[in-house]
Parts: C-alpha cells; structure tokens; sequence
C-alpha cells in the first residue's frame, strides 16, 4: 500500500511536471514575466505658453499626489478620519474609496508641498504618493480668457490650451524593467527605455507687460464708468499681432473682476459710430464724395417710419465730409450713404470683414451680423450706416481700423508667433495671407479725417501728448432683450474708441468698449477714449515707439553717423572758421 501510494504521488508529480514543461509551457512564462518584468510609464511634460519676450505666461510643475490600496489598509475609518483634516476632503468619501474592493483608489490630486509632507508623516499603511504634472500660470488670472484651462489630466478644455493641446501635449514613453522579489531590478534582465517627448512650447504674440496694464486701466475705466463690463484689444496693424486682448466684468457682489471668456472675439454688439469711417471708405472708393465736398446737412432726418437726428439738433449747415466725420453727424453719414446704395455699403462691410470669422481659429468665435441686402428694410440702409443694426465683435472692428492704418490692407489677425522645441529652436507660424479693402489713397484720406476728430472732434480725450493719434468715438444704443432699443430715459448704451498711433507710421491700434456706462459717461468719448489715452502712454514706452521730436533726434542722430570722416573734418573746420569769423567782428566793433 505505501509502494502503491508513493507511486500514485510520483505518478502526480510526474504529470504535473510534464503539464509544465510540455504541454502548456507559454503560459507559465507569460504568467512568470508578468511577476517580474514591469512597464513604467513615463509622463510627457507638458509645453509652456510664453509671450513674445519669452516670459511664461502657463508652465507645468511637479506636484504630488496621494493615492491608496484600499487592500493594504487596516482600518479604512481611523485612516480617513486622520487623512480628512490634512487633505481637506469630507470623511465619508475618503472612507468610502478606502473601503472599495481594489488596489487603487485617489486620495488627493496635485497637493500641496505642505500637505504632502503631513500626510507622509501620518505613516498611514497602504497609502502612496506620485508625482504628477500640475498646470500653473503665474500671473495669477491675468490673460485667462486667452490661455484657457487645463482639466486635472492636463488636457486642455479651453482657449488656446485646447486649440493647440496636442502639440502642447507631447508624446508619453515608456520603461520596461526586470524585477526580482523585493522590486530591485535584475543584473542583465530585460531593459529597455522608450524616452517621451515632451511638448512644444507655444509662443504667443500677447506681450505680458502690456496686457497686465490693460486689465488695470480697463477695470479702472468700468469702474469710473459704473458699467457692466469692458473689452481692449491691442494689435500691431501692420502684422494683425494681438498685444493685449482682456474682458472684465461685474461679478454679482459688485466686484469688476477679469473674465475668463474671451469677449474680444466670442461676445458681438451694435458698435454705433466708429462703423462710420467704414462707411465713408466706401464713399470715398466710389468717388461719391471726395474728404472737402460740402453739402448741406440739417439736425434731423426722416426715412420712412423713423426719425434720425444729430446730437446736439441743429439747424442745417454747409458740411464737409471731413466735418460730418469730426463731428460724427449721423444725418450727414446717412445722406452720403444713400447715395453710396445699400449694395455698394454691404459690399464695403463685408470687404473690412464684418459679418465673418477672422483667421483667428479661437474657439467660440462669433461672426456677427450683417444681413444680406434681400433682407434690408426700409430702414436697414440709415441705421447700418451709423453701426446699428448690425452687430461685430471687437476684434473685427479692430481689424477694420488695423486695415485704415496700414494702407487699407486688412492683416490677418494673430495669437501666435510659432512653438519651441526642448533644444530651443523656434519654428515661426505661417503667416496668413493679408488683403487689399481700399485703395492707400482712400485710407490715407480717412485717417486723415480720424485725425482731426482726436485733434478737435469727439475723441480729444484720446490724445497722447507727443504722438499724432486718429481715431473715432461710438456711442450706440443696446438693444433690450424684450426688442428694440427702450425710450428715452430707459435706454443702456455700449461706448467705444478705436484708434492707432503714431498716424506717419502706426505700430499700435487699439479698440476700447466699454459696456452700459451710467450715468453722463455713456459716451465713447468720455468712457472709452480717457482709457484708450491711458494705456497708449504705457504702450509706447513698452513697444519703444519713439515720439515725433525723438523721432527727429533718431534721424538727426542718423545723418550724423552716416557722415564720412572727410566730410566731419570739412564741416568742423567750417564751423571753426565761422567762430573766429565771428570773434574778429566783435573785436573790430
């Protein structure tokens, strides 16, 4: 009986063996490499967003997380009340994920330096940290609306996070070890490292200095306003690089705080009469008028149903094109619109691009409103001539004024210079194609009367003392949300100023809306050009635009360096000449 017995385990071990070796091998060593070769993966940092002098505008930066395995922990309530009060978080959810039948569980994501060390020094069984990539940006909220967020993964969910996430993003690696019992790894075992590539850095046009300036004067400006909210966007005409582009807003405690959307290009409204140099481009392009014709204008106007007048009602007088525009006469632009048409006025909008995205590809945009001539009332025409009627948002009104100040070739409007790689190697953005709207004579004739409105018209307020500055006031009305425009007395208005300096040769246009001003500052020129002013101050001593007289020493100073050394001696022995000249005279008298 124990030779049988022996034999029949003999006999087991036999077969066992023979299962393992012979017949079923694959498995066991798949299941042996499982035990001991491990995959890590390795995270790709996520790229930066810098301005366009290289300052981190959003970076990520380690930070560590505490997770758990709820199977390792002892007492899944005392370690949840202790962890409770370190982390912040309700005790019955920690002691819930504590309780779960797995080996992994969140604790707290991306905490603190200070709280991971408590934790650490709690000593809690089966409780880990990790380190992970947090998203941070140092200027606090400033330019939120334009970099947008990232959700807890660092995948980006809004503005220019979310539209260039994937190169922002980079590619994760991985490493393959081979590990023995205890987790060190194995001499000569299985090691291989497929390395990450981290993302790109994302350089934008936006300059910090300037955009931190602008959300100062613009809550400034709402809040000596006592409006609702505001938008400033800045931009080089020349290039349609945004400087500076911010949205403030009155939160319901009354506070005028910065937004986080975007308003410049996702928010539209009827910008009143600084569509009106538009208007008149088009009259100009057409040789309806030239900038000195005269024609008589009276204080009032009625076109079919509605009553249009001037602010304040006058008797009729003799005006120029030049003088309606300084004056900004709404009679006077709707008279010279009639006789433009309503096809030939649509068709000047569309050109300045109203009514259609801009090349900005942000997320959200709005193209505005400007309906099809078909749909034009009978009083479509006048109310669409002075900005109501149709709505734009500011970066298209912007982009109009941009195109009067270069020429009346309209940029392609820009948030991006081109990325970065870890080696530091820019790769510049491809610029988008620029178009021609009007002609340069035409332009040079509307900024000409923009100039005069700042000199002597409704923008003085927006004068910047030693800069030539062209620009136009808009005062519109808002519609209300139960339709039309209220009554006199019950009305909210939207104040704007558009502008560009130095006139010879314009590097900085700026766009100021201010949104329902109260009280006697609802006009553009009192609410909007005072901010315009204030930060075109700041702005040329950012951008090192050199006033006129510097202008004139730079040019000065230019012709003297560019003097051959002959020419130097002949002028000095000249001027030695003249002085004893004129020293011999004086002692001969």
């Amino acid at each position: 009986m124990v030779g049988v017995l022996l034999a029949g385990i003999a006999g087991l071990f036999g077969w066992r063996l023979a299962t393992l070796q012979l017949l079923d091998p694959d498995r066991f060593v798949a299941h042996g490499e499982l035990q001991r070769i491990k995959t890590v993966p390795l995270q790709a940092a996520r790229g930066a967003i810098v301005d366009r002098n290289g300052v981190d505008l959003a970076l990520s930066v380690p930070r560590v997380s505490v997770w758990a395995n709820p199977l390792q922990v002892e007492d899944p309530v005392r370690t949840a009340r202790e962890l409770s009060g370190i982390l912040d978080a309700d005790v019955s959810l920690l002691e819930q994920r504590l309780s779960k039948d797995s080996q992994f569980v969140w604790l707290g994501r991306q905490v603190s330096d200070e709280t991971a060390e408590a934790v650490l020094r709690l000593g809690a069984v089966g409780v880990h940290f990790d380190e992970e990539q947090a998203r941070v940006r140092p200027g606090g909220d400033s330019a939120l609306a334009v970099l947008g967020r990232t959700d807890i993964d660092a995948k980006g969910i809004s503005g220019m996070e979310l539209v260039y996430d994937s190169l922002l993003s980079g590619t994760d690696g991985e490493k393959i070890v081979e590990r023995g019992l205890r987790g060190v790894s194995i001499p000569g075992g299985e090691y291989s490292v497929e390395p990450a590539t981290h993302g790109r850095t994302l350089v934008l046009t936006l300059d910090r200095a300037l955009q931190f300036e602008a959300e100062r004067l613009l809550i400034e400006g709402v809040k000596l306003a006592d409006a609702k909210g505001g938008v400033l966007v800045a931009m080089d005409p020349a290039t349609g690089q945004i400087l500076a582009s911010t949205t403030v807003r009155r939160d319901e405690d009354g506070l005028i705080r910065t937004s986080s959307e975007h308003r410049a290009v996702t928010w539209t409204y009827e910008p009143g009469s600084i569509i009106k140099p538009l208007t008149f481009s088009g009259v100009l392009s057409e040789a309806v008028a030239a900038p000195e014709t005269v024609r008589e204008v009276p204080g009032r106007l009625e076109v079919h149903d509605a009553t249009f007048k001037d602010t304040p009602v006058h008797d009729p007088e003799e005006l120029t094109v030049g003088d309606i525009v300084r004056r900004s006469s709404n009679v006077g632009t709707i008279l010279w619109a009639r006789d433009l048409g309503s096809e030939a006025l649509h068709e000047e909008f569309r050109e300045f691009g109203l009514g259609s995205v801009t090349d900005l590809d942000f997320p959200g945009e709005a193209q505005g409103i400007l309906e099809p001539v078909g749909r034009w009332s009978g009083t479509s025409l006048p109310t669409v001539a002075i900005g109501q009627g149709v709505a734009v948002t500011p970066l298209q009104m912007l982009t109009a004024y941009a195109a009067l100040a270069n020429g009346g070739i309209r940029p392609a409007p820009t948030l991006v210079l081109g990325t970065r790689d870890d080696g530091g190697m820019f790769s510049p953005r491809r610029v988008r194609p620029s178009m021609t709207v009007v002609s340069a004579a035409v332009a040079s004739e509307v900024v000409a009367m923009l100039e005069r409105v700042v000199e002597s018209g409704t923008g003085t307020k927006a004068q910047v003392a030693g800069y030539r500055v062209a620009g136009k006031t808009g005062t519109a009305w808002k519609p209300q949300s139960s339709g039309g425009y209220g009554s006199k007395g019950d009305r909210t208005y939207v104040a704007s100023f558009a502008g560009f300096l130095p006139v010879e040769a314009p590097r900085l246009a700026v766009l100021v809306v201010v949104d329902e001003p109260a009280g006697h500052s609802y006009s553009g020129g009192r609410a909007a050009a005072p901010v315009f002013a204030e930060f075109a101050r700041f702005a040329v001593r950012q951008l090192r635009i050199p006033s006129a007289d510097e202008r004139i020493g730079l040019e000065h100073a230019g012709r003297v360096m560019a003097m051959t050394p002959a020419r130097h001696r002949i002028l000095a022995e000249a001027a030695e000449a003249a002085r004893l000249e004129a020293a011999g005279a004086t002692i001969g008298g």
